[in-house]
């Protein structure tokens, strides 16, 4: 074999032998949603992480999203993601609140932190390092991956002139927003994204909350209960996350780490301006429909209110886990105060 033979030979398997290398450090990663890809923000947001991962990870990552309840039911995500039985879930904390009760804080704060107040916490506050410790103990990893704004105040099949119009009401909620509907007298359900329409179709429920308009117009809730209010206390903002099962995160390589935290970045900014136009369409639609937009009286968000320090101090005194992120969250608050009272 001549020189130059042997030489386009030895490239030759050089660069075979880096593929291989490459291939052999490239990671596969089974996600499933726990809401239909073909959700508005929540859905489409699980789409654009995965494409957005596709892209920037070239070889180094490869992803397989799967819909809502395609390997497991909605609520279900996060056991199964703890045993390693799927590699990930784009999911929400607010499923999960019965078992760890601090996370919740993380999903969604009745009357708390907006959108860019929320992320300023997680990333500049310390929020995202309690989220995750929390999470280390039961072998899973957290990264935020999605950010909505304000969402409605719910569907109802009654009208709430007063609090005593939930007493006895079975109505969907989550997180703590639905500790607050229990003090108000109403029985909650949670159930997941899929099971709710059913359930409301037959009155096995009487009112839901679910999202912001874009997401409950593909919902078609309007169908079903002549009333929709807005806007909702129970969720000024609301974080979605990828959660990672822990083995597999640690096998991974700080590179592909760095890939999943800037795609999920990414869809965060992407989420919390995707439903603008389409909010304002989906009540459009709402009206067209025959739907009264209705808003809370003053009075019934008073009782909300006060019903949401109970318990949060309630929540406080039963769990130190819970009492150290609401601590870090109020702290946060209190020290951008003057700040976000006099930008608008």
């Amino acid at each position: 074999m001549g020189y130059k033979s042997k030489l386009f030979a030895g490239v030759a398997s050089l660069s075979l032998l880096a593929a291989q290398a490459f291939a052999a450090g490239s990671t596969r990663l089974e996600i499933q949603s726990a809401w239909p890809l073909t959700l508005p923000a929540s859905g489409a947001s699980a789409e654009h992480f995965a494409k957005q991962l596709e892209v920037s990870g070239a070889d180094s990552l490869k992803v397989r999203l799967y819909s809502a309840g395609k390997l497991v039911p909605s609520l279900q995500i996060f056991d199964a993601v703890q045993q390693g039985t799927l590699d990930a879930g784009y999911t929400s904390p607010l499923y999960v609140a019965g078992r760890f009760p601090a996370v919740q804080l993380f999903g969604g704060v009745p009357f708390g932190p907006d959108a860019l107040e929320y992320v300023g916490w997680i990333y500049n506050g310390g929020g995202l390092d309690i989220w995750r410790e929390i999470y280390a103990k039961q072998g899973v990893v957290t990264v935020p991956c999605g950010i909505m704004d304000s969402e409605a105040g719910g569907w109802y099949k009654f009208e709430i002139n007063s609090i005593d119009d939930l007493k006895g009401k079975k109505i969907r909620f989550a997180g703590l927003a639905g500790e607050v509907m229990k003090k108000s007298g109403a029985s909650v359900v949670l159930l997941g994204g899929g099971d709710i329409y059913p359930n409301f179709e037959r009155g096995v429920i009487d009112g839901t909350e679910f999202s912001m308009p874009a997401i409950d117009a593909a919902m078609g809730f309007e169908k079903v209960a002549p009333y929709y209010y807005l806007p909702g206390w129970h969720q000024p903002a609301a974080i979605t996350e990828l959660i990672i099962n822990k083995r597999k995160w640690d096998r991974m390589s700080a590179q592909q780490h760095a890939l999943i935290e800037n795609a999920c970045k990414d869809t965060m900014l992407w989420t919390v301006t995707s439903t603008s136009v389409a909010n304002s369409e989906a009540i459009e639609k709402f009206k067209a429909a025959g739907t009264e937009i209705k808003s809370f009286p003053p009075s019934v968000l008073a009782k909300f209110k006060s019903s949401t320090d109970e318990v949060l101090k309630e929540q406080s005194e039963k769990n130190a886990d819970f009492k150290r992120v609401l601590d870090s969250l109020n702290a946060y608050r209190e020290e951008v105060a003057l700040w976000s009272k006099n930008r608008s």
